[in-house]
């Protein structure tokens, strides 16, 4: 600040001196002491290493410790860690500057959030933040009717609250006669679908009407979900199933039994294919009639209870099994059918069962 002041009074006591110069040197001079000030901030208040703070630097400038006090101790008062804090701040390094960001907070918690959903909503998208939350919150409301179930969509996807495309995505499955039931479903579980952008979504609702798919139907929106992936990801699933033996055709009328089938990742179509194939000697055109197993865990479900199978057929005490029905159904009715009621057996069956569902992976 003294250098400051004595150019100034050089400019003005030698009028031989530019007076644009003179202020040149006085904003750099500024400049510089911003950066300074904004570099040993983020250094020792915010705990950034030296490199990360003289990067941040260039892109925020403070001018006092008053605002981002007060924004890193709202962060701390509502269970944000240190790391968590440095997070934010290095994606959203503006933040510090915000003077109303306690609105929000305070908005979510009279929702019912708690410190640790405020938590998990900004680490996860910190940019929640710059926008007002109360327009996208009710437009949720307005069909998941409930501020458990609205919370519950913001913490799947905290980008709803501020997309553009909800309201738009939305205002498409009405007109096409989705049921408001059915909205609040897809809020619930695949939020993120409707933060897509709008040309894609539309075409994928176009798309899975034109399949025959119910609007009236959840199968509607597991379908609807399955179109909303990239076309390359979309491709790339029916090439792995076409390498198991299966035509498109094949594909396609599995899909629209069991549309599940094209969400399944691809390590997990692979994984149960190779599985069933190579380890039970199925025909891999026996999983295309009985595509809900491609939904089931394989290592918690399918191969926990094929090891109980095979022991059962090894000892003669099953002639033969229904494998698919076996996988598929319900715990209580497999572990009577499979294990209890085979009472001389039924504790090194329990025991097999349990040492393969509870296996470190």
């Amino acid at each position: 600040m003294f250098g400051q002041c004595r150019r100034a009074l050089l400019c003005n006591l030698n009028p031989k001196l530019n007076p644009f110069t003179c202020l040149q040197s006085f904003t750099s001079s500024a400049q510089q002491e911003a950066h300074s000030f904004t570099y040993a901030y983020l250094l020792n208040n915010c705990g950034f290493p030296p490199k990360t703070a003289s990067h941040l630097s260039t892109r925020l400038r403070l001018s006092s410790s008053a605002t981002p006090d007060g924004v890193l101790a709202l962060f701390r008062s509502h269970g944000l860690s240190a790391a968590e804090i440095r997070r934010i701040v290095e994606t959203y390094p503006n933040l510090l500057l915000h003077k109303s960001l306690q609105p929000k907070f305070s908005f979510l918690r009279s929702k019912g959030a708690t410190d640790s959903d405020l938590v998990l909503i900004i680490t996860k998208n910190p940019r929640i933040l710059h926008f007002s939350l109360p327009p996208r919150y009710h437009l949720i409301h307005r069909f998941t009717l409930s501020d458990s179930s609205t919370l519950c969509a913001i913490k799947s996807c905290p980008s709803i609250l501020y997309s553009n495309n909800p309201s738009r995505n939305i205002d498409t499955l009405l007109r096409h006669n989705v049921p408001h039931s059915k909205i609040s479903m897809l809020l619930r579980y695949w939020a993120s679908s409707l933060v897509a952008a709008h040309p894609s979504f539309h075409a994928a609702v176009l798309q899975v009407l034109n399949l025959g798919f119910n609007p009236n139907q959840t199968l509607f929106l597991v379908a609807l979900r399955a179109k909303l992936v990239r076309k390359s990801l979309w491709d790339s699933k029916i090439q792995l199933y076409k390498k198991w033996g299966w035509s498109e055709e094949i594909v396609l009328s599995t899909f629209l039994r069991n549309p599940w089938c094209m969400l399944a990742s691809e390590a997990k179509i692979e994984a149960m294919m190779g599985f069933c194939v190579r380890e039970l000697g199925w025909d891999s055109l026996l999983l295309a009639k009985h595509s809900v197993l491609i939904a089931l865990s394989l290592e918690k479900r399918v191969v926990p209870r094929a090891s109980v199978l095979r022991f059962l057929l090894s000892k003669r005490l099953l002639k033969d099994v229904n494998w698919a029905a076996a996988f598929i159904a319900s715990e209580d009715v497999f572990l009577k059918k499979f294990v209890l009621c085979f009472h001389k057996d039924a504790s090194q069956l329990l025991k097999l069962y349990q040492e393969k569902r509870d296996a470190p992976r």
